[in-house]
């Protein structure tokens, strides 16, 4: 399996432990809302919204990636072998 793979799982199981051992209720404040949640349970949902902020963002980075290969590898191909033809067309 990929190494990427398992640095999460290290990291997960790192997290939920880190997290079990301290279970003490805490008050939390968010915008307007404000309450009392177990501290665990706050740090896995911080967790979880930041791997998936992350993935987003690497999705979106690596999706431009390739959009900016795929440009640089078809340049302006097609346009030059069109305008000699219609050069030679004499046009």
């Amino acid at each position: 399996m990929k190494k990427s793979f398992w640095i999460l799982m290290i990291l997960a199981v790192f997290v939920v432990v880190f997290s079990v051992q301290n279970a003490d209720p805490v008050s939390f404040s968010m915008l307007m809302w404000r309450g009392e949640l177990s501290l665990a349970i706050l740090l896995i949902c911080s967790f979880i919204i930041g791997a998936v902020v992350g993935a987003l963002y690497y999705g979106i980075a690596m999706r431009q990636k390739k959009k900016n290969k795929m440009e640089d590898e078809s340049g302006d191909i097609p346009f030059e072998k069109e305008g000699r033809s219609i050069k030679d067309d004499g046009i």
